[in-house]
């Protein structure tokens, strides 16, 4: 309980009448009370914001440890004289994010509402799913009666930091994989079980430099796990999806023992499932689960869905408080087409959607995708000549003086019990073109907007992504980044290809050109990988300043044996890749798993502006430091050109050059496996000016209007001139760069 004197009350009395003030219009409650002041003070938890006194107040609302297990949590918060009491409740983060009412206020969306007495100023809650996000409330509760108790302080979207309070538990410790799958039909799967002790510490120790923890957290008889039942239940994403009785709550028998597998049959197709197996002695059920399963049934493809157009004349504010007329992008909104797809098992994973061709359509929220898909303009729109179809990732108004844009989202954000891994075959994005089109660029001042193409939720669940494959798309206001993952959850992308693409009028977040990198892989988690088998090929990149192409945050960790990167970056041109500043990298990479290969072949770099042009032309190359592990990576770097123009020391790289000897390549000559020679990028006899129409930029560093920098109005300027200096260049004949600037040329 805590203790406070007079002075210090009559403070917090005080602050408190400032922040319920400042909330009530941010705050929807019910307005039956003519006259706000005869409410109820407005409590807050304390936390930093408030306190300024961070993890040195005594009273800190925060995680805490009980019995070892770091999934409590212990709330304070001020007092107010004279109240009946508090109520207090909370949910998960992704059902209340919103900071609407309209959420907080239903009750499907609430995990725990309680009330208090005046004199508690503090709560315990025990028990909670281990590493989720959750969102906490709570309001002053008055003796004259509902109407005048205080408007709930909690009740905020993210963007107003004062108005909401959330809090992560921690990780689970060390869980045994007692539970395996085989790939499911349309309506069965088969469950391995494997209840060895010996068999999982093994396991455990092959690939894991933690202790064994197993008998600190679960029961072993007889050098076996002790669980008596098997559940099974419909996943969030389709909650009505069939799940037959016997499988609900399955006890496990002699006979499913000695078999060593269910075969669960009954389930409905194209639908995913959650198993688990429990020991009914733990009475706390996050504790009483072992290792959980997410099992997607199969499903039959069908043709390809048209998504017709059909302009979405209006739409509404993020708080849903009006409307907003977007009728001049003669747009159609496409955000539950897919909600819909994620939940409907009548179209099955891997099912392709088409768009219109010429055609413009947009996404309004961030979209989460955790079931494979195909989305690309429809091919007979492509050979009649109807261009290819708009997608815009938000972007059409803007909400608190900021353009309103939106990310797709690699898997999603769990519900609760939601501990498991996500598997998501293929997401494919063909023959489209992205835009953000009120997305702002760095204006001499202020950074740019925080979009990506597609990111993830800090607290997303792991993923094991088949492949992710964009071809034949351009990209234009991507301000931030392109592709991010992040969280402590484990990532593994079996293949990235992004294949005859270009980017353009992206990046500069900052003065720097920097944000994050066009792929940022994950610096927390040495199970993730996401450069398993990652392809950049015939792509374009013109003056579109940003951190670097690919990182994963130079974090040194400590990779397993498995876990090796395989990046091939070839048959792109570069123009003007990232000048702003030196250190952008291409690869920066400082640790390297060891057993990783790069390969580097036939990329056209080119570094060119105007003579009164201020404008820096800085370009990377690498920055690897070390190779963990075996020590040992293989190099495939030959046959990279540049023009002649506004070289260092004889190459395009003004720092970082693929056969540097110091944190680059060439620093391990016996790896480069074409030879320190080959590595070096070879400037052909050609200026960017003789080669190219007109690739110069427009607008200089030193105009008048500095969001304009790096903008163009479009590529054209980058096709091949027709002359004979060209045909015999080294660059058109080798085939050096992206193919479409060569396709002129007659």
């Amino acid at each position: 309980m805590i203790k406070q004197d007079i002075t210090m009350k009559k403070y917090l009395l005080y602050t408190i009448m400032l922040l319920s003030a400042l909330s009530f219009d941010s705050c929807k409650d019910d307005d039956t009370v003519s006259a706000e002041d005869q409410r109820e003070f407005m409590t807050m938890f304390r936390k930093d914001d408030n306190t300024g006194r961070g993890d040195s107040d005594p009273y800190n609302s925060q995680t805490i440890t009980v019995n070892g297990h770091n999934n409590s949590v212990h709330l304070y918060w001020y007092g107010v004289d004279d109240c009946k009491g508090y109520e207090i409740k909370y949910a998960l983060q992704p059902n209340v994010s919103s900071g609407l009412a309209e959420d907080w206020e239903n009750p499907e969306k609430i995990v725990f509402d309680t009330i208090v007495g005046p004199d508690k100023l503090d709560i315990i809650f025990n028990n909670l799913e281990y590493s989720t996000d959750y969102r906490f409330a709570i309001r002053t509760l008055s003796k004259k009666g509902e109407a005048y108790n205080s408007k709930w302080y909690g009740y905020g979207d993210g963007r107003h930091w004062a108005e909401y309070f959330g809090l992560t538990t921690g990780n689970r410790y060390p869980v045994p994989e007692v539970i395996t799958q085989s790939a499911p039909t349309k309506n069965s799967v088969r469950i391995y079980l494997n209840k060895s002790y010996t068999d999982a510490v093994a396991d455990w120790k092959a690939s894991e430099s933690d202790p064994d923890e197993f008998t600190k957290n679960f029961q072993v008889e007889d050098d076996k796990f002790v669980m008596q039942k098997l559940t099974v239940a419909a996943s969030s994403e389709n909650p009505q999806a069939k799940v037959p009785a016997e499988w609900a709550n399955h006890e496990i028998t002699d006979e499913d023992i000695e078999r060593g597998y269910f075969d669960i049959e009954g389930l409905d197709e194209s639908s995913v499932y959650i198993i688990n197996v429990e020991n009914e002695n733990v009475p706390v059920k996050v504790d009483a689960v072992y290792n959980t399963l997410s099992v997607r049934t199969d499903g039959e493809v069908g043709e390809p869905v048209l998504i017709k157009h059909e302009v979405t004349a209006v739409d509404t504010l993020s708080d849903k408080s009006k409307t907003v007329d977007v009728s001049k992008w003669n747009a159609m909104r496409l955000d539950e087409v897919f909600t819909d797809y994620v939940k409907n098992n009548k179209l099955a994973e891997g099912t392709v959607f088409e768009l219109e061709g010429g055609k413009t359509y947009y996404f309004r929220d961030n979209m989460s995708l955790s079931k494979g898909f195909t989305l690309r303009t429809k091919p007979e729109d492509i050979a009649a000549g109807k261009g290819r179809a708009k997608v815009y990732m938000g972007g059409l108004w803007t909400e608190n003086n900021a353009p309103k844009s939106n990310n797709f989202m690699f898997g999603r954000q769990p519900q609760s019990g939601e501990a498991f891994t996500l598997f998501v075959k293929s997401l494919i994005f063909e023959d489209i073109d992205f835009d953000c089109p009120l997305a702002e660029f760095f204006n001499g001042g202020v950074n740019g907007t925080g979009n990506y193409f597609i990111n993830m939720y800090s607290n997303g669940m792991a993923i094991t992504l088949q492949s992710f494959e964009v071809r034949n798309c351009s990209f234009q206001h991507m301000v931030r980044g392109f592709i991010r993952v992040q969280g402590s959850k484990i990532k593994k992308f079996e293949k990235v290809i992004v294949e005859g693409c270009d980017f353009y009028n992206c990046g500069y977040y900052d003065n720097n050109g920097r944000g994050y990198a066009w792929v940022a892989g994950d610096g927390k988690q040495p199970k993730s990988n996401i450069f398993n088998n990652m392809t950049f090929r015939n792509n374009t990149f013109y003056d579109s300043p940003r951190t670097c192409l690919f990182t994963d945050n130079g974090k040194n960790l400590a990779w397993n044996d498995n876990i090796t990167y395989n990046i091939t970056l070839e048959n792109n041109t570069f123009v003007n890749f990232s000048t702003r500043s030196s250190g952008r990298q291409l690869f920066d990479l400082r640790y390297l798993p060891g057993g990783s290969k790069i390969t580097v072949k036939n990329n056209l770099f080119i570094l060119t502006k105007e003579e009164a042009d201020t404008r820096n032309l800085y370009q990377g190359g690498m920055d690897i430091r070390t190779i963990n592990g075996s020590g040992i990576a293989i190099f495939d770097i030959e046959n990279n050109w540049s023009t002649n123009n506004n070289l260092t020391a004889g190459q395009v790289f003004t720092g970082g050059a693929f056969n540097a000897k110091k944190n680059s390549a060439g620093k391990w000559p016996s790896m480069l496996v074409n030879g320190a020679e080959a590595a070096m990028v070879t400037p052909d006899d050609i200026s960017a000016t003789e080669l190219m129409m007109d690739p110069n930029p427009k607008n200089y560093e030193n105009g008048a209007d500095p969001t304009k920098r790096h903008w163009h109005d479009n590529m054209d300027g980058l096709y091949y001139k027709n002359t004979d200096k060209v045909k015999n260049s080294k660059i058109y004949k080798l085939g050096i760069g992206a193919s479409k600037w060569r396709t002129n040329i007659k």
